[in-house]
């Protein structure tokens, strides 16, 4: 004889059981989800301030190799000139120049250095010589740099001999008064001073000639690789005269020089050196 059989049970007693066997497993998940996620948070909190620190350091590195490159641009190129060379809208091939009315140029030159120069075992095939020369050179460009000297510009060093003008831009040019012409005939007695105090503690008998000269130049950026400043121009030729015709410790000048300063500043003493035909280079 077959019988039907069932399975009677309460639905309380069913549904009691299952939570209590799915409360903690849900609570479980739900605090492992949390820690997960707290996780993946602060892992990518970590990276967001990683890659925040990286981009500030290369952003630091790049403006720093900016502002170097800035200071090497400055040496070579008056101030002026460097930021016409900084401008974004530049074009490659633009060359610079500029048209100066009234120029002051200088140039000073050891006339004997050149019987100083030997090349020798003892002084290290010349080195020596040169690491003299290149001191001298330096307290040049020192005297240069001082604030009364603004207005003056270094154009460039040929061999032992110094040059610099002043009244190159409108910041340094001196219209009505022509300071910046005076500034300059006080640049080059600095420099004779100079020039004494070295021999005295060099035991040397440099000699210096500077030849001094205003007028109209022609000033310019010449050289792509590597950009030279200089300026050209008749005052610049007489100029290079005065100072390769003169005398040993003396600045000789020429005589609408001497008229411009002799006019302003009586404490300059000058003396009558006669009439010199200077030829052309």
């Amino acid at each position: 004889m077959y019988m039907i059989c069932f399975f009677l049970h309460s639905p309380y007693t069913v549904t009691k059981v299952s939570l209590k066997v799915m409360t903690p497993v849900i609570l479980t998940v739900f605090v492992l989800a949390l820690y997960l996620h707290a996780q993946q948070v602060e892992s990518t909190a970590r990276l967001d301030f990683l890659w925040k620190l990286q981009a500030t350091e290369e952003k630091e590195e790049m403006e720093e190799l900016q502002a170097y490159n800035r200071r090497l641009l400055h040496n070579i190129l008056p101030k002026d000139v460097a930021a016409h060379f900084l401008a974004r809208e530049r074009r490659n091939d633009e060359l610079y120049y500029q048209s100066c009315e009234c120029v002051a140029v200088m140039f000073a030159s050891i006339s004997n250095f050149s019987e100083f120069y030997v090349e020798l075992e003892a002084n290290n095939e010349g080195v020596e010589c040169l690491r003299l020369l290149n001191e001298i050179i330096a307290d040049f460009d020192e005297i240069i740099s001082e604030e009364k000297y603004r207005q003056l510009e270094k154009i460039k060093t040929i061999g032992s001999t110094y040059m610099a003008a002043s009244g190159l831009n409108d910041s340094t040019y001196d219209k009505e008064g022509r300071s910046h012409i005076t500034a300059l005939a006080d640049y080059a007695m600095r420099l004779r001073e100079q020039m004494k105090y070295i021999n005295e503690h060099s035991f040397n008998n440099f000699q210096m000639k500077i030849g001094l000269n205003i007028g109209p130049v022609v000033a310019g950026v010449i050289g792509a690789r590597k950009p030279q400043y200089d300026i050209w121009g008749n005052t610049v030729n007489v100029a290079s005269r005065m100072d390769s015709t003169g005398v040993p410790d003396r600045i000789q000048v020429q005589f609408h020089y001497f008229t411009t300063i002799h006019d302003m500043y009586m404490h300059f003493i000058v003396k009558y050196n006669g009439m010199k035909k200077l030829e052309h280079p």
